[in-house]
């Protein structure tokens, strides 16, 4: 490759993303304007869509936004929402529309078919002059600066904080949240940056350890469950985009009903533990690891600081300081990102351009 780990995009841009986030959020008015504007127009149900990466952040946004606001909020995918939109929208839905670029072509037809229905469009992106923006009713701009790896991850966590900022301040002007409430969760908010930075130093310090063996593996499966499951989405995609590596992401439950039977010493687990609090969840995906451990798979847990249960299973462990459970995801990629960054590395490839995949999707 001729590269050093430095020059690579990819680790850059893991690396930016605590200023991508805070330079995010740092504009709290637009998400206020947003917020407001969106409340006034009392809005039955609220559809999230977009392509990869987006459309994992719009899924964990479903959470905030379903918590917080009180409202049904479904993801869709975009390149299925044109062909069933039709059917459940219209007049008092709202279409969130999630796209880096904002040039999109997938996600571009559901919103053009969405504002065929006469539902409004709230786009999401990282270019104010881009298609999305000039097609949306309402906008909530991302400010990750220029991410030049097809492999998207500042990205990912800026959208992830412009979509909770949104659901705060959305839900606040509501009445579904009170100010007090409001003002907690945007201190958690606040802190992600921070924590972000933490865990990114832990996070490349156990995936390098890791990558020694995860280079070897032939599958891997990466499981959540509640708050943790759109992240398992997300980091199943970077490992097959970057690492090459087959990968899947399943609900740990779902896991049961079928899948599990591949799991053999050839198999990476990604395990995504959901906090500590959760008890009936976390109990629940820890029983499947266990069985995933007795079967002869690596596993490489992500969970909260001080998680024995986690510690007595993994062979590879990343603990994140504790954070407000909707907005997890924040932290739980950075572990997926990392290994995926150093697995790539061990292998030879360059994860800055993995083959067949450019960085915008434009089909005619």
């Amino acid at each position: 490759m001729g590269m050093s780990v430095e020059e690579h995009f990819t680790i850059r841009e893991i690396r930016e993303q605590p200023q991508a986030v805070r330079n995010t959020i740092e504009d709290k008015e637009q998400f206020r304007r947003a917020g407001e504007e969106v409340a006034k127009e009392k809005y039955v149900r609220i559809f999230i869509t977009g392509c990869g990466t987006s459309y994992h952040a719009g899924i964990a946004a479903c959470y905030a936004l379903s918590g917080l606001a009180k409202i049904p909020t479904l993801p869709m995918l975009a390149s299925e929402a044109p062909f069933t939109l039709s059917g459940l929208m219209g007049s008092g839905s709202l279409l969130i529309a999630i796209s880096q670029s904002g040039e999109t072509t997938d996600t571009l037809r559901a919103v053009r078919k969405a504002k065929d229905t006469g539902a409004d469009i709230l786009g999401v992106t990282n270019f104010s002059e881009s298609t999305l923006a000039k097609e949306s009713k309402y906008l909530v701009l991302t400010k990750a600066g220029e991410e030049k790896s097809v492999l998207a991850t500042k990205t990912y966590n800026a959208q992830l904080a412009a979509l909770y900022a949104f659901s705060i301040e959305y839900s606040k002007a509501l009445g579904a949240i009170d100010d007090e409430t409001a003002e907690r969760l945007w201190r958690e908010l606040n802190r992600a940056p921070d924590l972000i930075e933490k865990v990114l130093k832990t996070s490349e310090e156990v995936s390098k350890k890791a990558s020694k063996v995860t280079k070897l593996v032939r599958d891997a499966f990466v499981l959540g469950l509640d708050v943790t499951y759109p992240t398992a989405l997300e980091a199943a995609l970077k490992l097959k985009e970057g690492a090459g590596i087959h990968s899947e992401a399943f609900p740990a439950l779902e896991f049961r009903h079928g899948p599990i039977s591949l799991v053999d010493a050839a198999s990476l687990i990604v395990a995504l533990y959901p906090p500590m609090d959760r008890k009936d969840v976390h109990e629940a995906l820890h029983k499947v690891v266990k069985e995933c451990r007795d079967a002869g798979a690596t596993i490489y847990a992500v969970a909260i600081e001080g998680d024995e249960a986690a510690r007595e299973v993994a062979d590879f462990i990343v603990e994140v300081p504790s954070f407000e459970g909707l907005f997890l995801s924040m932290l739980y990629v950075v572990p997926c990102q990392t290994l995926t960054y150093y697995t790539a590395i061990a292998k030879g490839l360059n994860p800055d351009k993995p083959r067949r995949l450019v960085k915008v999707v434009r089909v005619e």
